[in-house]
């Protein structure tokens, strides 16, 4: 029989399996911390109620975003970035939406006032919150939804979980995003598999449009 163990940390709950008398082993239970349940069951749960947004993260009524944005100078307003200059990058290094950056320092500033309640208490359950939402909005199961820190660890995880074998090509543009390049050509030597790289003429021949594309 397991014997339950005291939560070992934020991100992790361990359990005692007796292997011999007097010897004790551990092995990964659950994904929680110290005061917060289990986040793979409160995922899985459709009836799971999740906490109150803390008062003074919410958002005051007149920052929230509009319903409908019309795209141009406008939706510019909607952002932090220089009115002055226009901004065509955003592939790169883009700019967050005002009342997202600002609901974020919001957070930043609620954990900072007590790191311990909320690391301990609060985070878990407020992640998993958000990820219901997202899963609303995108329209998916919650249990087939990851929160990321970035772009380059969600492509990883795609490239890792995509079972190519040495039959299969991966096609892309010579203007890929160079670390989507790296990821391919590892995930060829890994696997393989081949990588086709297709170079784009430019500038476009003179009269050709989409047809060099």
């Amino acid at each position: 029989p397991e014997v339950p163990l005291n939560k070992q940390g934020p991100g992790a709950h361990c359990r005692q399996t007796p292997t011999k008398p007097g010897t004790m082993s551990q092995k990964r239970a659950a994904f929680g911390s110290f005061h917060s349940d289990n986040v793979e069951d409160m995922i899985k749960d459709d009836g799971w109620k999740p906490p109150a947004e803390p008062a003074d993260v919410a958002s005051p009524a007149e920052a929230s975003t509009p319903a409908a944005v019309e795209f141009g100078r406008k939706a510019k307003d909607l952002f932090l970035l220089d009115p002055d200059w226009v901004f065509v990058n955003h592939g790169a290094f883009g700019s967050p939406l005002r009342t997202s950056f600002e609901s974020a320092n919001r957070w930043r500033v609620h954990a900072e006032r007590q790191p311990l309640r909320f690391i301990d208490r609060e985070l878990f359950p407020h992640m998993v919150r958000s990820l219901k939402l997202m899963s609303k909005t995108i329209d998916c199961k919650p249990t087939d939804l990851a929160l990321v820190p970035n772009a380059t660890l969600a492509l990883n995880a795609v490239f890792d979980s995509v079972p190519l074998t040495s039959k299969d090509s991966i096609f892309y543009l010579d203007c890929t995003y160079n670390s989507v390049k790296k990821m391919i050509r590892a995930a060829c030597e890994r696997t393989g598999a081949t990588h086709v790289q297709k170079d784009l003429p430019f500038p476009l021949p003179a009269g050709s449009g989409k047809d060099a594309i």
